[in-house]
């Protein structure tokens, strides 16, 4: 896989496995209590994987889903909840951001998520629908000052700590369109 990934991403990846190596043993107790290695976070933000593939003007590398995928692999392969937390953080709720936020809105948002200073989370699947988006139930309606979301959402990593979830609904005031918003 190595002819695949840039050099700069093995840089990241080289660092991830040293990271995973180090502290796979120290997670012993964790997953016993459920819990989820807070400590780690900063650890985690000095990796560089976080933005790895967002580009270089809002403060990611530009790399490429392989060498983000090599990456993921070094970290999932000692311990799936690091793997995990960072894959909910950045590839799905950082990169919905990065995506479909309007320029403001993801400054704002990248400047307290890429270190890791604030963590996201993603919200789609539904316990009725599943991660069906095309049948997701829950709606925003627009109310002064914002949207109103009401909905269920089930197995949202990250969800009991995140500082913002990025969660999909149906927008009333667009005819049912799926949207993604940001919620604090």
């Amino acid at each position: 896989m190595d002819e695949f990934v840039s050099d700069e991403a093995k840089v990241i990846r080289d660092r991830c496995r040293a990271f995973a190596e180090r502290i796979n043993p120290l997670l012993y107790d964790y997953t016993e209590s459920a819990t989820f290695p807070h400590k780690f976070i900063p650890e985690i933000a000095k990796l560089g994987i976080v933005g790895a593939d967002c580009s270089k003007d809002v403060g990611g590398k530009g790399l490429g889903c392989v060498d983000v995928g090599s990456m993921m692999y070094e970290l999932a392969k000692k311990d799936a909840s690091i793997a995990t937390f960072v894959l909910l953080h950045h590839s799905l709720g950082q990169y919905t951001v990065y995506k479909l936020a309007q320029p403001s809105l993801r400054e704002k948002i990248f400047k307290e998520t890429m270190p890791l200073k604030k963590v996201m989370a993603w919200a789609l699947t539904e316990p009725e629908t599943g991660s069906d988006a095309s049948k997701i139930e829950t709606t925003a309606t627009k109310v002064k000052g914002g949207y109103l979301l009401n909905g269920r959402k089930r197995w949202i990593g990250n969800a009991t700590f995140a500082d913002y979830i990025a969660c999909w609904a149906k927008n009333m005031a667009e005819g049912g369109k799926m949207q993604c918003f940001l919620v604090r």
